[in-house]
């Protein structure tokens, strides 16, 4: 395996969470204007390969970096969703399905509300400014809950997600992905030891990976070394988790 590095994106700006929205035409500009950042330190050996998560969001951020990209001379692989880098996951009726779904039933619902409802308002009923500064996943981060999947759990798929990408990977790979902060502030926290509060829109977190399984976690003015997880803690049912999403 050669070294690689993987640089994970928040999505920008959202039109709200309420719903599995797309992006504001500022969030459209701050993705266009990112992908146009990253293509000045691209080299024309890169190999540059673009998952993402599958909300409309991640979606609409991914084809915005992805045109700045190709606009500026690079030549990207092809978009493809990746549920290992999915957004935050909520148990509806027993399905694991994206908190986007779940507020979307939750709206629905008047007078007396069950329970995951109720734990629902808890992490957010605000759905735009509140939301957009990262309340909820502070909450969420911060609180056990009996229908969110829980933060570790978030944690590990991103790893999992950031191993998988760069599998037999050619020299010079440089994985774009565009993502969700409830995930990213999970993985910082883990790997941190502290939550470092939201990331902006567009910002950033870089993973080197090196062969042999270490691996270099950078976000802002911080880096920290670590080692891939080798293998899931036995509470995480491993037929589920890979299956994740699929």
């Amino acid at each position: 395996m050669s070294e690689y590095e993987v640089v994970l994106l928040r999505h920008g700006e959202t039109v709200g969470y309420d719903g599995d929205l797309g992006l504001t035409p500022l969030g459209e500009e701050q993705a266009r204007e990112r992908g146009a950042a990253l293509a000045k330190e691209i080299t024309p050996e890169t190999v540059v390969r673009m998952p993402h998560a599958r909300t409309a969001r991640a979606i609409a951020t991914a084809v915005g970096l992805r045109e700045a990209l190709v606009e500026a001379g690079i030549e990207p692989g092809p978009l493809h969703p990746d549920p290992w880098f999915d957004n935050l996951r909520y148990s509806l009726h027993g399905r694991g399905v994206d908190t986007s779904d779940a507020v979307t039933e939750r709206l629905t619902l008047t007078g007396d509300l069950p329970d995951w409802a109720r734990e629902y308002d808890r992490f957010d009923s605000d759905y735009r400014s509140v939301a957009a500064a990262g309340g909820p996943i502070e909450y969420w981060l911060h609180n056990p809950t009996l229908y969110f999947e829980p933060p570790h759990v978030a944690a590990h798929r991103f790893w999992r997600g950031i191993t998988e990408v760069g599998r037999d990977a050619p020299e010079n790979l440089l994985v774009v992905a565009a993502t969700h902060s409830a995930p990213m502030r999970a993985f910082l926290a883990t790997t941190l030891g502290e939550d470092p509060g939201e990331p902006h829109n567009l910002e950033e977190i870089r993973v080197r990976v090196r062969p042999g399984g270490g691996a270099d976690v950078t976000f802002r003015d911080r880096t920290t070394a670590m080692t891939v997880p080798p293998h899931l803690p036995p509470w995480i049912d491993r037929d589920w988790f890979e299956s994740y999403g699929r």
